[in-house]
C-alpha cells in the first residue's frame, strides 16, 4: 500500500512527554507521504500550541463540538473558528459525529472539508464497507 493511502491518527494526550522524539517521528512519517491527523482536537489536554508544534495535515474536529451544532450559535462560532484557524495553518478540517443533515449544512457552510458520522455509515467491517461502496458510487466491488 503507498504511504499516501495511509492516514495516523494521534492525539495530544498521546503524545503529552515525547516531545521533539514525537515530532522528529511524525516528520518521517509524513516525509514519506503519511498523512497524519491530529484527533479529538479541542478535548483533554488540547492547546493552540499543538496546532504549532505537532506535525500533521489534519485537525479533527471531536464530536462533542458536533453534537448540538445546529441548535448552538456559541457552538458554531467556536467550530467555525476553529476551521477558519485550522485552515489558515495549512490544515485540513474532519468533523466527528456528524449524525443528522443539519449538522452536515452547518459544517459545509463553515468551510469543514470532510465529515465523518453515522449520518454517513456506521462503522463497517471491510466486505460490507465494499458494498457501500459500490453502492455509493454506482459500480460493483471487486
Amino acid at each position: 500500500m503507498p504511504a499516501d493511502a495511509i492516514e495516523l491518527e494521534v492525539t495530544e494526550s498521546a503524545l503529552i512527554g515525547k516531545g521533539q522524539a514525537a515530532a522528529t517521528q511524525l516528520d518521517a512519517l509524513i516525509a514519506a507521504g503519511t498523512l497524519i491527523a491530529i484527533d479529538d482536537f479541542g478535548t483533554g489536554y488540547s492547546s493552540l500550541s499543538y496546532l504549532h508544534e505537532i506535525p500533521a495535515n489534519i485537525v479533527k474536529i471531536d464530536r462533542s463540538f458536533i453534537a448540538h451544532l445546529e441548535e448552538d450559535a456559541r457552538t458554531q462560532t467556536l467550530v467555525g473558528s476553529m476551521i477558519r484557524m485550522a485552515h489558515e495553518l495549512g490544515y485540513s478540517i474532519v468533523a466527528e459525529g456528524v449524525e443528522n443533515q443539519a449538522a452536515l449544512d452547518c459544517l459545509s457552510q463553515l468551510g469543514c472539508n470532510e465529515v465523518q458520522g453515522y449520518l454517513l455509515a456506521k462503522p463497517l467491517p471491510p466486505r460490507d464497507l465494499e458494498t457501500w461502496l459500490a453502492n455509493r458510487s454506482g459500480t460493483s466491488a471487486g
